[in-house]
């Protein structure tokens, strides 16, 4: 998402913090957009040994992530215990700039969002065994404390897909055609959902941040615009498209973190038994997972390339991508 700080901007914000004893009175905080993110921006707030991160949306347009109800969940899930930065004041729009904002803690670590740095680069296993441990953490969390909604309801996935499928119902074009018939496949034996749980919905190695040392520790996950409660398995199969596994397509995801491919990761098979072993689930029907969270990401990219506001998603080559992944899991779903 292409966005900068103008300078009327940075006054509103700096008198806001300032008003909210967030930052020092005295000084200027330095501005500095960080992360990899396609929809909200996040910006680190640096004055002296003071830092606090800020996350706000672009602009204001109907289908704009809601930035305040990812703050209000997390502060839920800050009392709920879960691994994530404090949230510490929130603005709707017009309070602090022409759009909401949140601003909570930083957190010091290691985001990997590039090459696999020292050490981590020492203990790969060391690693994947913490990213699982902190997935199987999350979904271990009491949803009941995040929701009042009903937790198990045995046509949740059923619709799910079926708004999924009906963004793309009158997609214009090959990729409309290619989505579409990729839906037929899905729709045969949709699994029944499992009780609710936390879901991140975008757990992947550049949302989480690492302790500076060895053996590996996370000290936060990141990025939870997009969680919600749903099936456990969802956050699966979305970490399986993230992470390399020979015999399927690679996908975008795993070229975002490339790192993976840079040490002697163990197999994916390893991490979702370890899963199974510390949260007691049964993991059935995973690869339909895999397949649909592949083919639903393909289908939230068509459609951010549509409206044309982040070139990131300019190259169709990454719902070529995801279709692959998509068809190669749904392949194994019966193997």
């Amino acid at each position: 998402m292409e966005w900068s700080w103008t300078e009327a901007d940075s006054d509103r914000l700096v008198a806001w913090l300032k008003a909210r004893q967030l930052v020092p009175q005295d000084g200027r905080p330095v501005l500095k957009i960080i992360g990899e993110g396609h929809s909200n921006i996040t910006t680190l707030v640096e004055l002296g040994d003071s830092r606090l991160i800020l996350r706000h949306q672009p602009v204001i347009r109907a289908n704009a992530p809601d930035v305040l109800r990812e703050a209000r969940h997390i502060a839920k899930l800050n009392k709920a215990g879960a691994l994530a930065p404090r949230v510490l004041a929130m603005a709707e729009a017009g309070e602090a700039l022409a759009v909401p904002l949140y601003v909570m803690e930083h957190v010091p670590g290691i985001v990997v969002s590039g090459d696999l740095p020292e050490p981590l680069r020492q203990d790969p296993r060391g690693m994947a065994h913490a990213m699982i441990d902190a997935l199987a953490d999350l979904h271990g969390i009491d949803a009941a404390q995040i929701t009042s909604r009903p937790l198990y309801d045995p046509e949740a996935n059923r619709t799910h897909f079926a708004m999924m499928r009906g963004l793309i119902a009158k997609l214009d074009g090959h990729e409309g055609e290619a989505l579409r018939a990729m839906a037929q496949q899905l729709d045969d034996r949709v699994p029944d959902a499992a009780r609710q749980c936390v879901v991140h919905s975008d757990f992947r190695l550049g949302n989480l941040m690492w302790a500076p040392d060895l053996p590996p520790r996370l000290v936060t996950v990141l990025d939870w615009e997009l969680s919600t409660t749903g099936d456990p398995r969802l956050d699966l199969g979305y970490f399986m498209i993230a992470y390399p596994a020979p015999g399927i397509t690679r996908t975008p995801l795993q070229d975002l973190g490339r790192a993976l491919y840079q040490a002697d990761f163990p197999p994916i098979s390893e991490l979702l038994a370890r899963y199974a072993g510390r949260t007691g689930r049964t993991l059935a029907d995973l690869h339909w997972f895999a397949a649909f969270v592949a083919w639903k990401t393909a289908v939230f990219y068509v459609l951010s390339r549509q409206r044309g506001e982040d070139r990131y998603y300019d190259d169709d080559a990454h719902c070529r991508a995801f279709l692959g992944a998509s068809a190669d899991h749904l392949a194994r779903r019966d193997k």
